[in-house]
């Protein structure tokens, strides 16, 4: 999605729903998926698609308030879309904990996990050719979940 490829148009999302604050550490992430693409190919892959309703991933802030989710969706079978108005916000009263551990050497897996025992698990590259605040902001995210 080209449009990711600055931090200002990132910002642009999350200032239009007022979830941008003091500080944000904005970055993208990808929904933690199932082993069903790996077993069954393109047909698990649909499956996996219609089970979480076309999101693919999030636009991720943590910023003073809280946490936004904005969901990435499937658009087309090739092409995605950023769908602001289904975003979630999460109140740094309602997290019980946020848990960060390396999936492999490529990415990070994230967990946040509410008092009311809502899971929201999902992996981020580490580091994105060319597009420098993903690694900056995703460690600085991590230096505070720590």
């Amino acid at each position: 999605m080209e449009d990711l490829k600055t931090l200002e148009k990132l910002e642009e999302y999350f200032k239009k729903i007022n979830c941008y604050g003091e500080y944000n550490y904005c970055f993208t992430c990808q929904i933690e998926t199932s082993i069903l693409p790996m077993l069954f190919g393109a047909i698990g892959a649909i499956i996996e698609v219609k089970r979480n309703k076309n999101v693919m991933g999030y636009l991720f802030n943590k910023f003073d308030k809280g946490i936004c989710l904005i969901p990435i969706v499937s658009d087309t079978l090739t092409k995605n879309k950023i769908d602001i108005d289904n975003y979630i916000f999460i109140d740094n009263n309602d997290i019980e904990k946020v848990i960060t551990k390396n999936e492999d050497i490529i990415y990070k897996k994230i967990k946040i996990i509410l008092k009311n025992k809502t899971k929201y698990t999902m992996k981020t590259l580490k580091k994105i050719k060319n597009i420098e605040y993903h690694e900056i902001n995703l460690n600085n995210f991590l230096s505070i979940c720590k």
